[in-house]
């Protein structure tokens, strides 16, 4: 798994790339559908599967946070509104393999960076787990706290 960072003046940036052992179309609905991104992403839900569509996040008893699909190209290209940033897959073949790339956007003004950075990290390694596997990685073997203080010291934040 490939990381990496950008900044501007208005917020930052970072890309994640993971090669995957299975066809896109394959990874394409654990991303998109309800039963795929539960099994590696709970909290998260579908509804209209398609672009202007929306995805759920719920977030404790009655709260769900509405997020549009801002764009949807089975089985290559799947983004969403993340809070006031945006969330961007994109699946390419090679050799055998599938590229899967996150692209994430968040202003400044988002109030937690680094946490949001280091849980896509996480669900990267799941996810890729999860397909090769069978099964998710355990939080507890996933150190957050070192993973964020690394992302911190990267972007000085």
């Amino acid at each position: 798994m490939e990381v990496n960072y950008i900044k501007n003046d208005k917020g930052v940036y970072q890309t994640i790339d993971v090669l995957i052992n299975e066809k896109p179309s394959i990874i394409f609905n654990y991303l998109s559908t309800t039963e795929g991104i539960q099994q590696w992403f709970p909290q998260l839900y579908v509804e209209e599967r398609s672009e202007h569509g929306n995805l759920y996040f719920h977030i404790e008893d009655d709260e769900d946070l509405r997020m549009e699909i801002l764009q949807f190209d089975e089985p290559y290209t799947f983004e969403f509104s993340w809070d006031i940033g945006t969330v961007k897959f994109q699946l390419s073949e090679q050799q055998g393999q599938t590229l899967l790339t996150l692209k994430e956007y968040l202003p400044y003004e988002f109030p937690h960076i680094t946490l949001d950075f280091s849980g896509w990290q996480y669900q990267m390694h799941s996810l890729k787990n999860l397909i090769e596997q069978g099964e998710i990685l355990a939080q507890s073997d996933f150190d957050f706290e070192t993973n964020q203080q690394e992302i911190a010291q990267k972007l000085r934040l």
